[in-house]
């Protein structure tokens, strides 16, 4: 899906609107103070806000107070502005981003290892020929089971990357460093590749078309819903009138 960057929605910007869902699609549900944390919106305007995105479509109510992405909205969050490219050109894309997937697993340097990679959006449409991106949503763990072992060597990759003069942004940076190079590596600078991290998309990416070219296809888990509270009346003691 792609979007016109200088288009607006009932006076908002799209690609703020697009960008605010993103930040909630990762949630099962929310509420109006969400939205607005979402969105850096003072307190109170979550309804004006929330007002547009159910006209549009994008959300409903899932219980008093509390909102959600219907399925529109989750196919607006994967939007793109960026200029369309040929099928061809995204499959070139794509076959080089799978032997970066493959390097990955075999290059020790790596510190992550690629466990699952799923193709969504418009590129599983073959009627599409002009695509906006190539959809991807990719599972990182660690080469190292032991964590105490894994922690040492992100530390001294850090270190050593750091005495080269690069700069790390926070403490969380630093701290999954491992996850974060392989990540930016797969990447690969690709204006047509579009990457998620599937821990933290796995919600959206599966309740939409997909198709898992790497380990193993996993379904949406049901959330039974919780058993009813049942009231039992207390019986009246015999000769009391009240």
């Amino acid at each position: 899906m792609r979007i016109d960057p200088k288009a607006r929605i009932s006076g908002w910007p799209t690609l703020i609107l697009r960008d605010v869902l993103r930040r909630l699609r990762g949630q099962l549900s929310w509420t109006l103070q969400d939205l607005e944390t979402a969105a850096g919106s003072p307190a109170g305007k979550g309804r004006a806000l929330v007002k547009v995105l159910r006209v549009e479509g994008f959300v409903e109510v899932s219980g008093r107070g509390v909102w959600t992405l219907t399925q529109a909205g989750m196919r607006f969050t994967a939007a793109t502005a960026a200029p369309a490219v040929s099928r061809a050109t995204a499959e070139r894309a794509l076959a080089q981003f799978l032997d970066r997937v493959r390097q990955v697993d075999e290059d020790p340097y790596y510190l992550a290892k690629v466990t699952r990679v799923v193709l969504f959006g418009s590129m599983l449409n073959p009627e599409v020929q002009r695509l906006s991106d190539v959809d991807l949503a990719v599972e990182l763990v660690p080469k190292e089971a032991d964590y105490a072992r894994l922690r040492t060597l992100n530390r001294q990759r850090v270190e050593e990357l750091a005495g080269r003069g690069h700069q790390f942004r926070n403490f969380l940076e630093v701290e999954r460093w491992w996850h974060r190079e392989t990540f930016k590596f797969l990447k690969g600078r690709s204006r047509v590749i579009a990457l998620a991290d599937y821990a933290v998309e796995k919600s959206f990416v599966l309740a939409v078309p997909h198709r898992v070219l790497v380990g193993e296809a996993e379904q949406i888990p049901v959330e039974e819903p919780p058993a009813p509270v049942v009231s039992l009346r207390k019986r009246r003691p015999r000769g009391v009138p009240f």
